[in-house]
């Protein structure tokens, strides 16, 4: 079976690897997404389920007889590059280091992650630390997955809400063609950038394209927002529902740029079934 629902987007989800990958690769084919998202390791960042090889066959195996295009994995929301506690920076290293290889294994094609937080250090010194935290991850790799720095709200000490944040990142990685930007959209509106019509994506997007370069941007977190234009809170909401609307979402969806890319639904649902709707919302738009 080849996704055909979709009318040309790449759309998926966020899903669970809690059963194993070919699991989430029949939730996958039951949702007809052709992309979607899995955590490294436990979302609190525990420990890692380690996926033997004839696991990883059966999955790959399913994904290609549906017709599966991408897979993002992400981080752990837990896991602080830019912390000056040496804990856990130490941790952030680890787990960058380990989990880019480990989801290159099972077949990742970008593996997301958050800057983090400063914690009151300043925005220098805790840049400094994910910079040294990336350079650890990258040494000595080369796989297929591309390593992406997530596009942030804002709020409090959390660093990567403005895109000239992200560039001083990759300035001082030398661009490194391994690194790539992912962007969502509930935390673009949180952060001020209005995408909410054809013209204001096109604003935003420029912006971008001025500091890391559009092609740089590798995935789209596709949410809702629960809070208004600028509010730095990065509060999901479901497709439609939120301050970005109906409209909102749709000019995403229809944008000629954004619409080319791996589009990943992380909306507040309660099971991984749930997203059916969501999806329905979406292709509805189209």
């Amino acid at each position: 079976m080849h996704i055909t629902n979709n009318l040309g987007l790449n759309l998926g989800c966020h899903l669970s690897i809690a059963k194993g990958l070919p699991k989430m690769y029949e939730m996958a084919a039951f949702l007809e997404a052709s992309c979607a998202q899995v955590f490294t390791r436990n979302p609190r960042g525990g420990k890692r389920r380690e996926i033997e090889d004839a696991e990883i066959e059966q999955a790959n195996a399913l994904r290609q007889q549906n017709g599966f295009k991408t897979l993002i994995c992400h981080i752990p929301y837990t896991v602080n590059p830019a912390s000056p506690r040496v804990e856990a920076l130490n941790f952030a290293k680890q787990v960058l280091r380990d989990d880019l290889r480990h989801a290159d294994r099972f077949g990742g094609d970008f593996v997301v992650f958050h800057p983090g937080s400063h914690v009151n250090s300043g925005l220098e010194a805790g840049i400094g630390r994910i910079v040294e935290t990336i350079k650890e991850a990258l040494n000595h790799y080369d796989g297929h997955a591309i390593l992406c720095l997530e596009h942030m709200a804002g709020g409090g000490s959390v660093i990567g809400s403005d895109p000239t944040e992200l560039a001083a990142i990759l300035e001082a990685l030398n661009w490194d063609e391994r690194l790539g930007i992912c962007i969502d959209t509930c935390h673009l509106f949180a952060a001020g950038f209005d995408v909410r019509t054809k013209e204001a994506i096109d604003a935003t997007l420029e912006q971008f394209d001025r500091t890391v370069g559009v092609g740089r941007i590798k995935c789209v977190h596709l949410n809702d927002s629960l809070t208004p234009l600028g509010s730095k809170k990065d509060r999901h909401a479901l497709i439609g529902q939120g301050e970005l609307g109906v409209a909102g979402i749709k000019a995403v969806v229809t944008h000629p740029v954004l619409s080319k890319l791996p589009l990943c639904l992380e909306t507040p649902v309660e099971r991984d079934t749930d997203y059916a709707a969501e999806m329905d919302a979406v292709r509805a738009l189209l």
